[in-house]
């Protein structure tokens, strides 16, 4: 039987240094701080915890998503958290080659929908293909609903449309997710022009509204989206975030090397290095060329690139014509789990983003991982760069100027000290974003979801919204 309403309410708000789950209400003592997923440290009592895993194992969830499972991160990051926690977790998804229509992988029962490569295709092919998933969706989701009566459900974003899949469960009682991991508006505006822009954005504001308004909670990956989604209408009362943090269990203790602190020589130079998605957006030419300007002063350095995109043959051509193709290295995509041993063979992370208008938004999960694994960072100085981590942190360069890349890699290629200082500035800063916070403040937000009757829920005394870094 699900908790009722008397002992979970919920409210809105994000994140605050001081009390860092404050955004997402009170709770019953079953279920302190960060929720049902205890640190190796915790010395709650035994009857604690065994509460806290009866009132969550009474709880279904179903998540859905375009995209495929396990591949997405914050999809697979969110249900394993969940289902640790002891929730009865689903997730509908996407196939990828040679994937089982259903299994049960690291607890989470996972059903796939018969459709392949929705994503990195022409706008119009990727919007027909959004419909037909999300048609499909509505009736898996249906039809599961009717065997195993879901408390939540937890939807994906992009697109946006694709919460009213949970049609069904919502008019059975059900409470609906909708998680923005990209704001389709700002992401239109970057990726169209001309006419269709002024057709896309338009179209991509009202179904964000529409959406936004079906669902009971929405959550972001952060602030510099939870602005947007406040600046164009959303209820502070229903709008919190879990950031996409770096999953400790793919990036355990032992793969955290220690970074390299010494010189830089022939035999051992240092390895800038990028993983993820290999488009324009990405600014991957800038870090090619500023590289090449940068061996003039700091001549032993290599930079390592992995992943996957339309951009990537491009960037091999220019790495060649700069004369780099011995310093620059091309390695294909791969699983996530492949991710802390790329980054544990790295020195620096260079994280060159373009300024859109969306990509200044975006908080890059490698940024996380890196804090994690102790890699001095390069990265563009980004709204949302700054809203995580201080200048002292990170070596925040001008997105548009080569040179201030190449002065970035000079320098810490010249200063072990620079690069000690900034891995522990941004250690700290992690330390109130880290995963087993964000997991904790996601069973507490599907509880305090499962246990509503009905009632609107109601911000805390005193929360007035996210409390992210601004500026």
């Amino acid at each position: 039987m699900n908790p009722t309403n008397e002992d979970l309410e919920i409210g809105a708000g994000g994140f605050s240094r001081e009390a860092p789950a404050s955004g997402l209400g009170t709770v019953p003592a079953q279920l302190v701080e960060y929720g049902a997923t205890p640190a190796p440290q915790d010395i709650r009592p035994t009857h604690t915890l065994t509460a806290e895993r009866n009132i969550l194992a009474s709880i279904r969830v179903c998540a859905v998503t375009c995209d495929g499972y396990p591949q997405d991160p914050l999809v697979r990051r969110t249900a394993e958290a969940a289902a640790a926690a002891g929730v009865d977790y689903h997730v509908i998804c996407s196939t990828k080659k040679a994937q089982a229509k259903y299994e049960i992988f690291n607890g989470v029962h996972v059903h796939r929908i018969p459709l392949s490569r929705i994503s990195a295709r022409p706008l119009g092919t990727t919007l027909a293909l959004w419909f037909v998933f999300a048609v499909a969706a509505c009736v898996k989701v249906a039809r599961l609903h009717r065997k195993f009566h879901f408390d939540v459900v937890h939807v994906h974003n992009l697109p946006d449309f694709l919460v009213f899949a949970a049609l069904v469960p919502k008019l059975c009682g059900a409470r609906v997710i909708l998680h923005v991991q990209d704001v389709a508006p700002e992401l239109m505006g970057a990726k169209t022009k001309g006419l269709l822009r002024r057709i896309t954005v338009p179209l991509a504001k009202l179904q964000e509204r529409i959406s936004t308004a079906f669902a009971d909670h929405v959550l972001t990956v952060g602030w510099p989206f939870e602005e947007c989604l406040l600046k164009r209408g959303v209820s502070r009362w229903k709008l919190s975030s879990i950031l996409n943090s770096a999953d400790p269990n793919l990036f355990p203790v032992e793969k955290r090397s220690e970074p390299f602190l010494g010189d830089a020589i022939a035999q051992r130079p240092i390895v800038l290095m990028y993983y993820g998605t290999c488009s324009k957006r990405q600014g991957l030419d800038t870090a090619i060329r500023a590289l090449a300007k940068a061996q003039e002063t700091a001549p032993h350095l290599r930079l390592h690139i992995k992943g996957s995109g339309d951009h990537l043959p491009h960037l091999k051509e220019l790495a060649q014509s700069l004369g780099l193709a011995d310093r620059v290295a091309f390695y294909p995509g791969g699983p996530i789990d492949e991710v802390a041993d790329f980054v544990a063979q790295g020195d620096i992370s260079i994280i060159p983003y373009r300024a859109d208008g969306f990509m200044d938004l975006v908080l890059p999960t490698k940024a996380y991982e890196c804090a994690l694994m102790r890699r001095p960072m390069i990265a563009s100085d980004t709204v949302a760069m700054r809203s995580m981590f201080r200048a002292t942190s990170v070596m925040l360069c001008d997105p548009s100027s080569i040179d201030s890349f190449a002065e970035a890699i000079a320098e810490l290629y010249h200063s072990p000290e620079k690069r000690a200082r900034l891995i522990a500035g941004a250690e700290q800063d992690y330390t109130n974003y880290r995963w087993e916070k964000m997991a904790g403040r996601y069973t507490r937000l599907i509880a305090a979801l499962a246990a509503e009757n009905g009632q609107k829920a109601r911000p805390l005394q005193g929360d007035s919204g996210s409390g992210l870094r601004r500026g």
